[in-house]
């Protein structure tokens, strides 16, 4: 027995070694390797690897001082709810990582500057209080117009959105006698600042009061495509634009976790740290939105996006895609042509 117990113990301190031992290799890693976002979670588990350390030493302490003799039980306690708040500090931290992939396509921006002196294009750029903001805008519209104000999905940015649509002319045919302006999201393209929750809603107010103010447009029509779309939702919620066009929405950030592990239910809801409540912006929004919704997407669900139906309170146009990936909806002739119909009337 008493072997047993020794073989416990030693268990217990090699558990605890290998905890911290991962901990150091990953922050490591993501230091050295990292983008911004990463940096920012391996600071996150450095922290998380301090905290537990103190705990542990105040844990021996206690326990030695309450002369407890089967200190070997409680240290395994104590590991079970150490690799408990580790694993729950990196999935909080990590799952922004994989939610967010900021991109910056310089070979679209070369090409995009051919184009500025002809005025066909322009790079826009203007400074907020979190920092400086970028992007592009298409100059489809003649004087003062109507501007289109674009929140891309993810691994989009504005300079390859612009481009694909000045060399597609089926796709910027639909945007005629519109503006179409692209925005890059915080750490986007060449937008400063770091993606999260709190910077994408001010980046989508900011984008939209610097267009409303612009005199060669008239007014301004939202549209979101995937992650997008909540940020769309939130900023028609604050203020007023002439319509609303949401491809692939989601009704809210906990959707999107569950796609990539659909364990973010009860309490476990706790560690999603990009709330996005669209379906509650949804309820404060005046215009009447199109919905173009596909059942085949795997990364927003189909559910996810009939749950924004019954919000809006001028009722939506909602219309269900068959067969159209995630990635696939600029490519669909049908979900341009329903964005025509929409822009038409």
């Amino acid at each position: 027995m008493k072997m047993f117990t020794e073989n416990l113990k030693k268990l217990g301190k090699s558990a605890l070694t290998g905890i911290f031992a991962s901990v150091v290799i990953t922050l490591l890693w993501f230091a050295l390797f990292g983008q911004k976002s990463v940096k920012v979670l391996a600071l996150a588990i450095f922290s998380a690897a301090v905290i537990l350390f103190v705990l542990k030493l105040v844990y021996d302490f206690v326990i030695e001082k309450l002369g407890v003799t089967k200190k070997f039980l409680a240290d395994e306690l104590f590991i079970l709810f150490a690799l408990i708040a580790f694993f729950s500090t990196t999935i909080c931290a990590f799952a922004p990582v994989l939610l967010f992939t900021p991109v910056h396509n310089q070979r679209a921006e070369r090409s995009l500057n051919a184009y500025v002196q002809s005025g066909i294009v322009e790079e826009i750029r203007f400074d907020t209080d979190s920092g400086t903001l970028s992007g592009w805008m298409l100059r489809n519209g003649q004087g003062s117009a109507p501007a289109v104000l674009y929140f891309g999905k993810n691994s989009e940015d504005a300079a390859g959105r612009i481009l694909e649509l000045l060399e597609n002319e089926n796709m910027s045919s639909i945007f005629s006698g519109y503006h179409f302006v692209c925005v890059d999201y915080p750490e986007y393209g060449n937008s400063e600042g770091a993606a999260s929750e709190k910077s994408f809603k001010r980046m989508g107010l900011d984008a939209y009061d610097y267009l409303i103010n612009r005199s060669d447009v008239s007014n301004v029509i939202l549209m979101g495509y995937g992650i997008g779309s909540g940020v769309a939702n939130y900023v028609a919620s604050e203020r007023q634009p002439s319509g609303l066009i949401l491809l692939a929405p989601y009704a809210d950030g906990y959707d999107l976790y569950n796609s990539y592990a659909n364990v973010f239910h009860g309490p476990l809801r706790g560690l999603v740290s990009f709330k996005m409540r669209a379906v509650k912006f949804a309820e404060k929004v005046n215009v009447k939105p199109l919905l173009l919704v596909s059942n085949t997407d795997k990364v927003v669900s189909y559910e996810s996006g009939v749950k924004l139906v019954e919000k809006y309170k001028n009722g939506c146009n909602f219309v269900t895609m068959d067969g159209i990936g995630h990635d696939d909806f600029w490519e669909s002739q049908e979900v341009l042509d329903e964005i025509k119909k929409y822009l038409a009337r």
